[in-house]
């Protein structure tokens, strides 16, 4: 594997189009520097390119906000609650992580399919500051690290 930084503008680490990413280790890096450094590790430790997803800026944070992630009736429900002022998890996580990018951030979502491979994502990103890590299942949401 080459040493070489990766390119955060490959369309390959794009979160787009946006979802609900289910079955992975979504963390903020706060640098260009510790998300390359992030994202070599990661690919050191055996995730492939397209395991790995990167967003950043108000382009990206203004798609989020448009969308909930979901499709049929359970965005209908989500934009309803959020209509209510009844926010659950998935759409505090999501604003969190819309924030971050908005304020120059960088959120990683890493494809953890396994517990081994969800810990392993978990401890790569960690080493490289992440915080606000958290684990999308299928029907929770799991805080893994720091918030900030």
């Amino acid at each position: 594997m080459s040493d070489a930084q990766p390119d955060l503008n490959d369309p390959r680490h794009s979160l787009e189009p946006i979802q609900y990413p289910m079955h992975h280790v979504v963390g903020v890096l706060d640098t260009a520097e510790q998300t390359q450094e992030a994202v070599s590790a990661l690919t050191r430790g055996g995730f492939l390119e397209t395991e790995i997803g990167i967003g950043t800026g108000p382009g990206l944070a203004d798609r989020m906000s448009e969308t909930t992630g979901r499709s049929g009736f359970t965005a209908m429900a989500m934009r309803f609650n959020e209509m209510l002022g009844m926010p659950n998890e998935e759409a505090q996580a999501k604003d969190r992580y819309e924030r971050a990018m908005r304020d120059g951030h960088y959120v990683v979502a890493v494809l953890a399919p396994t517990d081994d491979r969800k810990e392993q994502a978990q401890q790569i990103l960690g080493t490289h500051g992440a915080h606000d890590l958290g684990y999308f299942g299928r029907f929770v949401i799991e805080r893994l690290g720091p918030r900030r």
